[in-house]
């Protein structure tokens, strides 16, 4: 081996050893991803329930067939 070659070929390095502030920074990320992903859904949710209920007033109020869904 060379001075400048590299010390193990390529593909072949050892496995490299997470450090305590990258395992953080990765568990950080991570529950930052999953919350994320939690309230985005929520939101939808609560959006499609208020959209149903908005819907279901219109209806109500107006007769129904006051809406055409065609």
């Amino acid at each position: 081996m060379g001075l400048f070659t590299p010390k193990y070929p390529q593909g072949a390095e050892p496995p490299h050893r997470e450090s305590r502030a990258d395992r953080k920074s990765r568990e950080r990320t991570e529950a930052l991803d999953k919350d994320l992903t939690a309230r985005f859904k929520a939101a939808q949710r609560e959006s499609k329930e208020r959209s149903a209920r908005f819907w279901d007033d219109y209806e109500r109020r107006n007769g129904p067939g006051s809406v055409d869904w065609s």
